[in-house]
């Protein structure tokens, strides 16, 4: 069995992907936790140390912990497709097999293959798969199968790689 992939390296790609890896970390390191967790001491700090009525303090508080909450996650995100966009195959074509013996990628600028060993984990979107090892992260998204079935690459997933199933 074997599933091939040809995507596009672009801005649709990365922000699904950094969205997609986000949302199936273990909850206290998702990014609006962090930084609501963040948010509420700031303004807790913010509402203790200055000295003013306290309808002023609460509106300046809340004005506050939003701008720390919504403004550190798009930051964050933005910094990392900054990350990404920089990099040289962004805006290439990029070819990923998925067979029994592991994973073979092409692209303008990389050529590699890797075992399953290497992608100890996975997640299984409705959209796509994710293959993860420490510090890597690899997006297939159902979108791009040229050869074969999304159900073939959940089942290549699961024979080799542990995977979490997400909807």
């Amino acid at each position: 069995m074997e599933v091939t992939y040809n995507f596009s390296i672009n801005e649709t790609y990365y922000r699904t992907l950094i969205e997609r890896y986000y949302r199936q970390r273990p909850f206290g390191f998702r990014l609006p936790i962090q930084f609501g967790i963040l948010a509420v001491a700031g303004a807790a700090a913010f509402g203790l140390l200055i000295v003013a009525p306290l309808a002023t303090r609460v509106v300046f508080a809340l004005v506050i912990s939003a701008s720390i909450f919504f403004g550190g996650v798009a930051i964050t995100k933005w910094g990392i497709f900054q990350r990404f966009r920089y990099r040289a195959d962004y805006g290439s074509m990029a070819t990923v097999t998925m067979s029994e013996a592991g994973l073979s990628a092409s692209g303008r600028h990389v050529q590699g293959k890797w075992d399953w060993a290497a992608y100890p984990s996975a997640v299984r979107y409705p959209d796509g798969i994710m293959l993860l090892r420490r510090g890597v992260i690899r997006w297939l998204p159902d979108s791009a199968i040229v050869v074969g079935k999304p159900e073939d690459a959940t089942a290549l997933a699961r024979s080799k790689s542990a995977i979490r199933e997400l909807t």
